[in-house]
């Protein structure tokens, strides 16, 4: 009985070599979905903290109530027939004629639309002179609002008396070279 030794293999097929895991694609891509999850849900904590929502209000009924202010400041405006035009904002002055009212100061405020830390407020003072035609000229001095006027935006503007009897309002997007302002 003759034992035959020979490594005569009569299949083809080739060998097969196993990688180890780390070098396989499919294990990557299902620990990258987890992975990405967890990177995004550490970007929103960010940006969430560092960015807070000012379009939230916590005291609603304050907010409600300030609402009924600002419409009984609107009916106002609307009876004493304010009207308000830009005259100026150029070199760092701002003049605004205001027919229907003599107050001794204009509270002049901007809003922006979405970010709270780029609100403006300016004071206004009656310019020297005779009032004709029942319009007084309120002018302030502030190169900043040249630039927010310039530049590209969305704004609310409003324009308040000293006492807080009436109010005109407008949004407005900038830039702008011409504004008038309609009590409503």
């Amino acid at each position: 009985m003759a034992t035959d030794f020979s490594t005569n293999r009569s299949d083809s097929s080739p060998a097969v070599v196993e990688l180890p895991w780390y070098r396989c694609t499919w294990p990557w891509v299902l620990i990258s979905i987890p992975f990405a999850a967890v990177l995004f849900g550490i970007l929103m904590i960010y940006m969430v903290t560092r960015y807070p929502d000012d379009l939230m209000v916590d005291n609603y009924y304050k907010e409600g109530m300030a609402i009924n202010q600002s419409l009984a400041m609107d009916a106002a405006a609307q009876a004493l027939n304010v009207e308000a035009s830009l005259l100026k904002f150029e070199s760092g002055q701002i003049q605004f004629a205001i027919r229907g009212v003599t107050d001794s100061v204009v509270v002049l405020e901007l809003f922006h639309v979405v970010d709270h830390g780029r609100d403006q407020t300016w004071i206004l003072y009656p310019e020297p002179g005779v009032p004709e035609s029942h319009t007084v000229i309120y002018s302030s001095h502030d190169k900043g609002f040249d630039a927010l006027i310039s530049g590209q935006g969305i704004w609310y503007l409003q324009l308040t008396g000293a006492d807080d009897h009436w109010c005109l309002r407008e949004r407005i997007k900038t830039p702008v070279q011409q504004l008038v302002l309609h009590s409503q």
